[in-house]
């Protein structure tokens, strides 16, 4: 039996593949989830990823919020977007446009390419539900797309107050 085998059956995974394994598990979730409920019921179907991951926005909006201290600012909901990012491993650039607005540039969005490799974007049923629910976490605090995902590359989301 080779070393990662063996240290693997053992259970001894080194902590940077365990969070690659685990980040590869999701991605495939969201995805595979994504076409099954697409392909049997549609765009019923869609609407129910899109609430399902809007619900776990507002779930980790309120632990980021208890765990981590987080406030009710702009601030606090760029802060929010970008420990999301780092946990899912995408690589994201903030430009502030303004002190009332701030835009998301996508360097890497592995997500983005789980999505590409079978063919469809599910992001909007399954990115920006959630992330628009997480930048909640500033009062009056809004989302929107500057540049929707395509065959070029991922998206530009920005988060502004009301």
């Amino acid at each position: 039996m080779g070393v990662m085998k063996t240290a693997a059956v053992k259970g001894i995974i080194p902590a940077g593949n365990k969070v690659s394994e685990l980040r590869s598990n999701l991605m495939r979730l969201m995805t595979e989830m994504s076409i099954v409920l697409e392909e049997r019921f549609g765009e019923a179907g869609l609407e129910a990823v899109s609430e399902i991951f809007k619900r776990l926005g507002e779930q980790d909006a309120i632990a980021m919020k208890d765990r981590l201290g987080f406030g009710n600012t702009l601030q606090d909901s760029h802060d929010a977007w970008m420990v999301i990012g780092h946990v899912m491993g995408s690589k994201m650039k903030s430009d502030w446009v303004s002190e009332n607005r701030v835009e998301f540039h996508h360097l890497y969005c592995p997500q983005y390419d789980a999505f590409m490799e079978r063919g469809k974007l599910y992001c909007d049923s399954v990115c920006l539900p959630y992330v628009s629910a997480v930048g909640k976490i500033g009062v009056d605090v809004e989302t929107d797309v500057v540049k929707a995902a395509d065959d070029k590359g991922p998206c530009v989301k920005g988060l502004s107050i009301k």
